[in-house]
């Protein structure tokens, strides 16, 4: 069940649609602070957690955090033990696996978060 739109909802999506970086939720709290000075962190935090709950957001584990990603289509991430960013990895072998495991072990996944732990492109190439 989804709970009522609201400006502050409105704004949080508005900004991780524009903002495509997997921000943290501070990251996102003071962006939305820039567009609408007078919203709460709670707020904020509230809506965040709603929108992880309700499926329209997904909530990414990092090391010392987590981010957010507005893209829920099926798709795995790297985290960066460098800068503590998070690259999209779009791959098309990635339902295949499911549909293998699925197969091989006699169950029903319905949900998958596959995190790969290692450098982004721009810290792979400072060294």
């Amino acid at each position: 069940m989804t709970s009522r739109n609201t400006k502050q909802k409105e704004i949080i999506l508005d900004i991780l649609q524009a903002n495509r970086i997997h921000p943290t939720i501070h990251e996102i709290y003071e962006l939305a602070k820039e567009k609408y000075p007078s919203i709460g962190q709670a707020t904020v935090y509230r809506n965040i957690n709603k929108l992880v709950d309700e499926g329209i957001l997904l909530k990414i584990p990092t090391t010392n955090n987590f981010r957010y990603d507005i893209n829920t289509h099926t798709h795995a991430h790297l985290t960066c033990k460098e800068c503590g960013g998070v690259v999209d990895l779009f791959d098309g072998d990635y339902q295949k696996i499911v549909i293998n495991l699925e197969s091989k072990y006699n169950v029903k996944i319905d949900d998958t978060n596959l995190i790969f732990n290692g450098l982004c492109n721009s810290c792979n190439t400072k060294e």
